[in-house]
């Protein structure tokens, strides 16, 4: 993993387990300190696994090692065995509610962005149209969700607000005139920078092209509206110039009409905001007695 992402997410883990632990496990109280054991990491039903990396960097602040049994991205079905932990007792069944709350949440977001794109897959209208997260994700977890996605095979879209300029309703309603607001962006800010905008008609579709956004949003429009400004921006030979996303309305019932219009991009935060968990649980070896 690399090594820039794990010093951006221990901190968050060391809170993570300090909200938990806060003084101490007194369910824990009477099992020695030096007590050795082991445990079994077990998904109660299929899915596509993420979260390892965050599971064994968050035992190893503990003092226990994971030995992973499945690779991050996998389909796994229910029953099968990820990961083996060994280590202090005590210190396995401290990290164990904060790893299994990161695993099973992580696997939800790469499931369902697998589950968004498969769909986006089958409708073959543009072959390379994926599936992306925003910026709505869970306060303290965007770094680790936006790799969930990743892993899911969605694309992670903007990690923060330096990543690219996006500019959104609130910027229009600021400046006014969209062909305006993008001129002035694209001359003040770096070539290093692609330049986003968010529009809500065909017409606004080919403004914003025309002034040189790099990237144009189709945001809340109506299917046909879509392909109206699709077709306008072909009109004027201005589609090869731009990506194309669409953005709004975006579900697991809907993908499939966003994907049909022929964008190159579809964001969704249903993939990262109303991902269902995966059902993972620690079993713990018995002890011999």
């Amino acid at each position: 993993m690399d090594p820039s992402y794990m010093l951006a997410i221990e901190p968050k883990l060391k809170e993570f387990l300090l909200e938990d632990v806060r003084f101490g496990d007194v369910s824990a109280a009477l099992i020695p300190e030096r007590e050795e054991g082991n445990a079994t990491i077990i998904t109660k039903e299929k899915g596509i696994i993420c979260g390892l990396v965050e599971v064994e960097a968050v035992c190893g602040l503990v003092g226990c090692k994971v030995t992973p049994l499945k690779g991050e991205g996998e389909e796994v079905a229910a029953g099968d065995a990820l990961a083996l932990v060994s280590g202090p007792v005590r210190a396995i069944l401290l990290a164990e509610r904060t790893a299994l709350n990161l695993l099973m949440h992580l696997s939800g977001v790469a499931t369902a962005t697998r589950q968004f794109q498969a769909v986006v897959d089958k409708e073959r209208a543009n072959p390379l149209c994926r599936i992306a997260a925003t910026r709505k994700t869970t306060p303290g977890l965007r770094a680790m969700e936006k790799r969930a996605v990743m892993v899911g095979g969605g694309d992670a879209h903007r990690w923060n607000l330096d990543d690219m300029v996006l500019l959104k309703d609130n910027h229009i309603a600021y400046f006014g005139d969209i062909g305006a607001m993008v001129t002035q962006y694209k001359q003040a800010t770096s070539f290093t920078k692609r330049v986003e905008v968010e529009v809500t008609s065909a017409i606004d579709a080919v403004a914003a092209a025309r002034a040189g956004a790099d990237i144009v949003m189709l945001d809340n429009m109506p299917f046909a509206e879509m392909r109206r400004a699709i077709a306008a921006l072909e009109k004027e030979n201005l589609r090869d110039e731009v990506i194309v996303e669409s953005s709004g309305n975006v579900d697991i019932t809907t993908v499939a009409q966003h994907a049909r219009t022929g964008v190159d991009l579809i964001s969704s935060s249903a993939i990262t905001l109303r991902a269902k968990p995966i059902d993972i649980s620690l079993e713990l070896a018995r002890r011999d007695r």
